[in-house]
């Protein structure tokens, strides 16, 4: 259950992406679950499917307002952004479930989704392929306000 909390061997993959930001997951049946854990005092994200940029991108952010997490589904059309919710360009919101934290600095949002939604713009998640991210943080809980750290790698979910 997504609550906030990645606790020891709760995931069974995880990657530093920075001194700043790590990413975990699992996968389960058609699903997989993602954590993210970042210094920072807003919102984080991780991007599937892009190596650079936002064009194409298929987002995830969160961040945590007082006691309630907050995660949206979003898409980027272009390299300048903006980034967009799905529902707000004819897509789906298909985030199944969701939580998230922030405690001593640290913003961690937990959610859960398909592989495979059928939503035009969600990134089609195939367990062994590479798959290129990219990811950011930021100090403040608006989307609008720019990221403050950033970066881009890539990696090999498995089911």
């Amino acid at each position: 259950m997504p609550d906030g909390i990645i606790g020891s061997g709760e995931y069974e993959y995880w990657q530093a992406l920075s001194d700043s930001m790590e990413m975990h997951w699992s996968t389960t049946g058609d699903t997989i679950q993602i954590g993210l854990a970042g210094r920072a005092a807003g919102w984080v994200g991780i991007g599937l499917g892009t190596p650079r940029m936002m064009a194409g991108v298929d987002f995830f952010a969160g961040h945590v307002d007082g006691e309630d997490a907050v995660v949206w589904d979003l898409f980027s059309e272009n390299p300048r952004c903006p980034i967009r919710m799905d529902t707000a360009i004819g897509g789906t919101n298909d985030i199944l479930r969701y939580g998230g934290q922030q405690v001593d600095g640290v913003t961690t949002i937990e959610f859960e989704r398909l592989f495979a939604t059928g939503d035009e713009y969600d990134y089609e998640i195939r367990a062994g392929d590479p798959i290129a991210i990219i990811w950011a943080l930021s100090d403040s809980n608006s989307m609008t306000v720019p990221h403050r750290e950033r970066g881009s790698t890539t990696i090999i979910l498995r089911r």
